[in-house]
Formats: C-alpha cells, sequence, structure tokens
C-alpha cells in the first residue's frame, strides 16, 4: 500500500517540480465550481447506472439483492481501491456475499465480466478517438504511449516471458488435474472445483442476461456519463473552455489509461497523462492543464471517498438490523 501511494505521490512530484505553483494554485481556487459540481453529479449517477448494470449480472445467476445494496458494496469497493489497487474488486463482492445469499465466487466472476467488457469499450473508444484525430494522436501516442510500453516490455521480457510459459503451464496442469476431480465428492480438489465452477459462472454471466438491450443501453450510458466528467470540467477554467466535444472524447480516452494503472486512484498516472494530452496536443499551458487534471480527478476521488464512506456505514446499520439472508428481492419487487 505505502509503496503505491509513494509511486502516486513521486509521479505528481515530477510533474510539478519544474512549474509555477503559485499559478496552478490560483487558477484552481478561482476556477468555476458549478461546472465541477456538475461533473460531480454526473460521476454520482454514472456509479448508480454501474451498479444497476452489475445487478443485471448477478440476475442472470439466480439471485437478485437489492440495488440499494449492490451499490453500497460497490462503492466501499471504489473506496478500497484507493488504498491498494484492484482491492476494492474483492471487496465489493466480498460485502455483497455477507448482505445476500449471492456466493462470492460467482460475484468476482461477475467483476471480470464486466471489467473485460469495459476494455472492450475503452478500446474501441481508443479507436474511434484516433480515427478522429488521426493527424494529432499519431505521433503523440507513439511518443509517449506506445514506445516506453514496448520499452518497458523489451526490459523486463526476460521476466515476462518465463512468468507467461510458468502461468500456462500451471493453468494445463490444473485443468487436466481437476477434469478428472467430481465436484461432488468431499475433499480439498472437490471444493476448489466447485468455487471454480462457479467463478466461471459469474464469468459467462454476461452470455446470460435476460435483457441484453438494457445492458447495453446502461453500458453507453455508464460512458456518455464519464464522458460529462471531462467535458463539464473543462469549463470550470478559461484555458480549457475552448476544447470541444472531440476533445473531450480523446481526454477520456487516454485518461482512462491513467485510471487502470497500479497506483490508488489513478493518482499521479492519470494526472501525467491527461496534463500531456492538454498540453502536447491541444496547446494549452502546463500550468492550466495541470490546474484541469487536479480539479477532474478530485471531483471524482471526492465522489468515491463521501460515497464509499456513506455505503459503509448503511451496510453496517443494515448488519445490525435486518438478517443478510433477507436482502433478496424477489424478481416482482425488483420491477
Amino acid at each position: 500500500m505505502l509503496l503505491f501511494a509513494l509511486l502516486g505521490v513521486a509521479v505528481l512530484w515530477l510533474i510539478t517540480r519544474n512549474q509555477d505553483v503559485e499559478r496552478i494554485w490560483k487558477e484552481f481556487t478561482e476556477a468555476n465550481f458549478l461546472w465541477v459540481l456538475l461533473s460531480i453529479l454526473a460521476g454520482i449517477l454514472s456509479h448508480w447506472v454501474r451498479a444497476l448494470r452489475w445487478k443485471l449480472l448477478i440476475n442472470s445467476l439466480g439471485h437478485h439483492p437489492k440495488t440499494s445494496t449492490i451499490f453500497y458494496a460497490q462503492m466501499t469497493g471504489y473506496l478500497a481501491n484507493l488504498v491498494v489497487p484492484r482491492l476494492g474488486e474483492i471487496t465489493r463482492c466480498g460485502t455483497l456475499a455477507s448482505y445476500s445469499r449471492a456466493p462470492f465466487n460467482a460475484l468476482v466472476g461477475t467483476v471480470v465480466a464486466e471489467r473485460v467488457f469495459d476494455m472492450i469499450w475503452l478500446l474501441v473508444l481508443i479507436f474511434i478517438t484516433v480515427i478522429f484525430q488521426l493527424s494529432l494522436l499519431n505521433d503523440f501516442l507513439s511518443t509517449y504511449i506506445f514506445n516506453p510500453l514496448l520499452a518497458t516490455l523489451e526490459g523486463y521480457m526476460w521476466v515476462i516471458l518465463p512468468a507467461g510459459l510458468l502461468a500456462l503451464a500451471l493453468m494445463l496442469y490444473l485443468l487436466k488435474t481437476f477434469r478428472e476431480v467430481s465436484p461432488h465428492r468431499q475433499g480439498l480438489r472437490a471444493k476448489v472445483k466447485r468455487h471454480l465452477i462457479g467463478f466461471w459462472k459469474g464469468v459467462v454471466s454476461l452470455l446470460h442476461v435476460k435483457n441484453r438491450t438494457l445492458f447495453l443501453v446502461y453500458s453507453v450510458v455508464i460512458w456518455t456519463l464519464y464522458f460529462f466528467t471531462v467535458y463539464f470540467c473543462f469549463f470550470a477554467l478559461e484555458a480549457t473552455s475552448v476544447l470541444g466535444v472531440v476533445d473531450g472524447f480523446t481526454v477520456l480516452a487516454l485518461g482512462s489509461l491513467g485510471v487502470v494503472a497500479p497506483v490508488p486512484g489513478g493518482v499521479g498516472t492519470y494526472h501525467f497523462i491527461v496534463i500531456t494530452t492538454l498540453n502536447e496536443l491541444f496547446g494549452i499551458v502546463r500550468e492550466s492543464a495541470t490546474s484541469y487534471a487536479y480539479i477532474a480527478h478530485a471531483s471524482q476521488m471526492v465522489i468515491i471517498v463521501l460515497l464509499g464512506v456513506i455505503s459503509w456505514i448503511m451496510l453496517s446499520l443494515k448488519i445490525k438490523n435486518i438478517n443478510p439472508h433477507d436482502q433478496e428481492e424477489t424478481e416482482a419487487e425488483e420491477l
């Protein structure tokens, strides 16, 4: 945890060390926070819609937790992500499993399915963005994304290749071993196989969603709201208020790469990518770009911290007053 936090702080220090900090602070304090509030509202709504979408996956497994319980578990997980990257994925599944009949392993599988689906959306968004701004992004992506990434991979290839082969060999061994084990027997291997079967059911839950159209609609709404969290913040600062819709999608696509980096909340990596994008691609003065990155990122962190704490409190109250096995809805109650 400390290592990840120090990494983020180190990146932030590298970003701002040669900049006019007083100017950055001045722009930050003089920002139009009405637009920041709109960005925050869009962010809150996106989290609620994500809970609705996750509910569709869980329902396909035959479990029907209340939407509020799913939302609280999700936000508690996001709060945990600020401590240790990706810890939140396990936390939200464990939390929801404690307040419903949905098994933990299946919930983890639904999260994997959700993440894979969102990664596809992100890749499509990046592809479309590159197509629309090919002349601008071609050199930028090569200089700041692809070339450094390839250089890093080449430097660690002596570790990546053996690790990949070892993982493949282990997977084939486990596949052969557990194929011969009946999940209905007693013993450790049978228990592990039952957990793996449950996990796989969660992974393929996407294929069994009853209302796939609604799932796609929720996904479009989620990413549209993500766009507005970026776009509204443009108007908080005079320097970035000149940017347009296509520019907003560009910042969203590239900034998302910083969020998925293995640092708590994308601290440092998000700022670096967004600042570089605004400065190198759109000619925004570096101090103004830095102010924007801090505002856009801080507004979403405020949501996660506040809603995460509130969700934790609400779940604590529920467990004191309600039997966890009464947290399921019937299909009629859902509607």
